[in-house]
């Protein structure tokens, strides 16, 4: 955005025209809102410092603020480092399944009803009561307005979310060196060596990307820079592999023309990088 659409977004912001603000670190870093209750990193900060400044957008002034950060499993790590920086310890719950959501929607919907019966605010609406009992249970007319209340504020295509391990992810690499640094999902890789490549699984090809942990190339990365720019989502990626100068990616074999047509154009790490077909695989 240029900088007289981003102050145009910040007032927004400011007088309460907009409820939600998707920002970078960048943005983040320099924003100042008085009334901000929640801040819900979408992953984990690579650096405990950008946790901290995230964060510190609510609870300003000596006022309550929440934080939310969805971790992943091999993502614990990073969390670890962040709760030795602020000594504090960052509680782990599981993300609501969608039978909680909708045990949280009905109670909420319950309290919505008994706020109306206690309160005797039904005007307006006492006619058509009574003239649906002439017709109908009265219990099923209540259950009818119930579940009309209900579904409301339920979407009705909301798919369910997996269960996954609250355990962090400890890779194995047996090629690599006793007492080398590993990684989440990476490859062993021992300069001056041959990286040894492990075939695609069927029906997958690999995707060769000229970036790997020399220029801070993580999953995540990899992951967005694919669903971001080609029609692939998160599910669709495969087995990946990070070395210290490449990464290998698996995408569908239907697929990988059309990915690498996609990433050509966008860059990785702020610059743009080889892609191509494996052609070692």
């Amino acid at each position: 955005m240029s900088q007289a659409e981003r102050d145009r977004v910040m007032n927004r912001l400011r007088n309460g025209t907009a409820d939600l603000l998707i920002a970078t670190d960048v943005a983040a870093r320099g924003l100042d809102v008085d009334h901000l209750t929640h801040v819900i990193n979408y992953n984990v900060p690579p650096a405990p410092e950008s946790y901290v400044h995230r964060i510190g957008r609510v609870g300003r002034a000596g006022r309550e603020g929440v934080a939310i950060t969805l971790v992943e499993p091999r993502e614990r790590r990073m969390l670890e480092a962040i709760e030795h920086l602020t000594r504090q310890k960052v509680p782990l719950v599981k993300v609501p399944t969608r039978a909680d959501l909708l045990a949280s929607r009905l109670a909420v919907t319950r309290q919505a009803l008994v706020d109306v019966l206690e309160s005797g605010d039904v005007a307006g609406v006492q006619a058509l009561v009574e003239e649906l009992a002439a017709s109908y249970d009265p219990q099923q007319v209540a259950l009818a307005a119930v579940a009309l209340a209900h579904r409301a504020q339920a979407p009705a295509d909301e798919a369910d979310i997996p269960e996954v391990s609250t355990r962090p992810v400890r890779p194995v690499r047996d090629d690599a060196p006793r007492g080398a640094a590993t990684g989440p999902r990476t490859a062993g890789y021992v300069k001056g060596e041959r990286v040894p490549r492990k075939a695609a699984k069927a029906g997958m090809a690999k995707l060769y990307i000229g970036a790997g942990r020399a220029a801070n190339v993580r999953p995540q990365d990899l992951v967005g820079a694919i669903a971001g720019e080609s029609h692939l989502t998160g599910k669709d990626i495969g087995g990946i592999e990070i070395t210290e100068r490449f990464s290998l990616v698996e995408v569908p074999e239907t697929d990988i023309d059309a990915v690498i047509k996609a990433l050509r154009s966008s860059v990785i790490k702020g610059r743009k990088v080889p892609i191509r077909r494996d052609r070692d695989a």
